[in-house]
Parts: C-alpha cells; sequence; structure tokens
C-alpha cells in the first residue's frame, strides 16, 4: 500500500499551519478511500499496547483530559481522520482506540508527525537535542514564530495526603486520602522563524522575542483583553503571535 502523501513536504506545512493543511488532506477523494478499506488493519494500528494505570491515584496520566476525542493523526506518512485518540503525557505516546473501545494502541513521537484535536495542534520530536527534548508537543500559532507547548505528567507518592490544589489540579472531587498522585509539569519553547527553540518562561519573555514591535503588540494584545494578569498564557501567546504576524 502507497503512502497518500508525501512525508517531508507535508511536515514542513503542518507545521506552517496546521488546520488549513487538515483540511486540504482530508478532502482527498484518496484519503477517503484509503481509510475505508484499509479500515483496522492499517499501519496506524499496528503500535504496541497502550499502558495501563491499574491503581488508584489523584489526577490522570493524560495532557488534559481522560476522555478520548476524535483526531487526524499523520503517521508513517499516512493521514488517518476521524479516529479516538488522546496522548499520554506520562509516557509521551499518542494513543488510538480501536473502533471496538476494546483495545487502545500507542504510537511513540518518531511515528506520529502531527496530531490534530479539534482546532488543536501537536506535533511529535523523535529526538532530544540541545534544544528541545523527544516528546509530543502542542504548537501555539501559525505565523513564522511559534510557541510550542509540552505537558509531562509523572506519578508521585506523598507521606502526607494530597490534594487537587497542590498537584495543579481543581476538581475538589479528588479524593484527598490517596497519597499517589499525577503531578503536573508544563514547560513553554518559543520557536522563531528560523527554527530555533529557546525556553520561554512567563509573558513578558514571550514579548521580548519581538523588541521591534513591542508596543504594538501590546496594544493590540491589550485591545483583545489579553493583556489581564489573569488570561490564560496559552491564549496570551496566541495573541502575541497572531499581532506579531499582521
Amino acid at each position: 500500500m502507497k503512502p497518500i502523501i508525501n512525508y517531508c513536504g507535508l511536515f514542513v506545512l503542518l507545521l506552517l499551519a496546521c488546520a488549513p493543511v487538515r483540511a486540504q488532506i482530508s478532502h482527498r477523494p484518496e484519503v477517503r478511500e484509503f481509510r475505508a478499506t484499509a479500515g483496522e488493519h492499517s499501519i496506524l494500528y499496528r503500535g504496541r499496547q497502550a499502558p495501563r494505570y491499574n491503581f488508584r491515584a489523584n489526577g490522570h496520566p493524560y495532557w488534559s483530559s481522560p476522555e478520548f476525542r476524535e483526531g487526524g493523526v499523520l503517521c508513517e506518512g499516512n493521514f488517518y481522520e476521524g479516529v479516538p485518540v488522546n496522548i499520554d503525557a506520562a509516557a509521551q505516546l499518542v494513543l488510538v482506540r480501536l473502533s471496538s473501545g476494546q483495545q487502545t494502541v500507542a504510537l511513540s513521537p518518531a511515528q506520529v508527525d502531527t496530531l490534530f484535536v479539534g482546532d488543536r495542534c501537536f506535533v511529535g520530536r523523535p529526538q532530544a537535542d540541545r534544544e528541545l527534548p523527544a516528546g509530543f508537543y502542542e504548537v501555539i500559532g501559525q505565523g513564522p514564530e511559534q510557541v510550542y507547548k509540552r505537558v509531562d505528567k509523572r506519578l508521585q507518592s506523598s507521606v502526607n495526603n494530597v490534594n487537587g490544589t497542590i498537584i495543579g489540579y481543581n476538581d475538589p472531587a479528588y479524593d484527598t486520602s490517596l497519597t499517589r498522585h499525577f503531578a503536573i509539569s508544563t514547560i513553554y519553547y518559543f520557536r522563531d522563524r528560523d527554527g530555533h527553540f529557546s525556553r520561554l518562561k512567563g509573558k513578558s519573555a514571550l514579548l521580548r522575542r519581538f523588541p521591534e514591535h513591542k508596543r504594538d503588540i501590546r496594544a493590540a494584545v491589550r485591545e483583545a483583553g489579553l493583556d489581564d494578569r489573569n488570561t490564560d498564557f496559552d491564549a496570551y501567546c496566541l495573541g502575541v503571535l497572531n499581532a506579531a504576524a499582521r
């Protein structure tokens, strides 16, 4: 079975404009035909069985929610859309659930080039280097500069009871009698127009990446109502990047 898309060319385009490219791919006749004929015997479902967490702990190992959502996966040169997906942030694996719902397979960053979930775009980084660790990253922004968001989860134990506030969860339903929990670590990286990465710490640090347009960007962010100190950092990053791309 031939790959339905060119890997190298598409990967570059996906980084620049994830959503438009996704729409172009999903409507190609050969893509629809491939999905219809390959079914669950396609390359996508040949991954290893997903990790199972057979214990009770506060929190969960998934990127943002235990719920699987319909998404699109660019896996080993082939694009699959309309499959239930999630990200295991503890193991840094993309999880794909079979249509039967009885089995979930795990795909590594070396296998998954790009993942779409709703209007969000994630990319796999198969090898670590001095700028970026291996794993999965959410791509914020579609211009020449972008922000890469990484979420890691780690199972930890504590002698004292751990509640949702301490470990980064705000759901009061979490059991405060449990001593094991998934701790959250979120790190942001700035990707400049040359493709180089650097750690990003805070809103001011992002503004400093655009010294020549700092005043105009700050004005645009203020006009959009994103200058409040309680503004979600993801939303703030997107506002700044959109203003910088104008």
